[in-house]
């Protein structure tokens, strides 16, 4: 079981600085470092023959669960809307959830904290959404 230490000992035990302003700027550069990476990401499949494949796919002739999300995304860089729900409707609804649980677990990161059970528990029932959904869309 997890053992509370007090900031002084996660500080010596990460040899790092844990004060307020110190995470913020960590948890920011990890925000933007993520960005820059989706930035370049967007180029890639949008202006290059290099495109991400679909091994579950290619094996099985199904879709997987997330099926579809890289032509929602630009989808949704163009505004396109409704074409973006129509690639990934479980993905598309939850996204807002998504981007604030990856910025939370970047901040629960630099913070050196546990996640706390409430948001395990959120994130264990979306996992389980999104298997639902991708049993679902291939039933349909």
């Amino acid at each position: 079981m997890y053992q509370k230490m007090s900031r002084e000992e996660r500080e010596a035990k990460y040899h790092i600085s844990l004060s307020k302003e110190d995470i913020r700027k960590r948890t920011i550069r990890d925000v933007v470092l993520l960005l820059v990476f989706g930035i370049i990401y967007y180029f890639m499949v949008k202006y290059s023959p290099i495109t991400p494949r679909c091994y579950f796919n290619e094996l099985t002739g199904l879709k997987c669960p997330a099926c579809g999300v890289t032509r929602m995304i630009l989808s949704l860089m163009h505004f396109d809307l409704r074409s973006a729900f129509n690639y990934n409707q479980y993905l598309f609804i939850t996204s807002p959830y998504m981007v604030g649980e990856i910025i939370y677990l970047f901040y629960i990161n630099e913070s050196k904290i546990p996640m706390n059970r409430v948001n395990k528990i959120i994130l264990y029932v979306w996992l389980v959404g999104l298997i639902v959904f991708g049993v679902i869309r291939n039933l349909i």
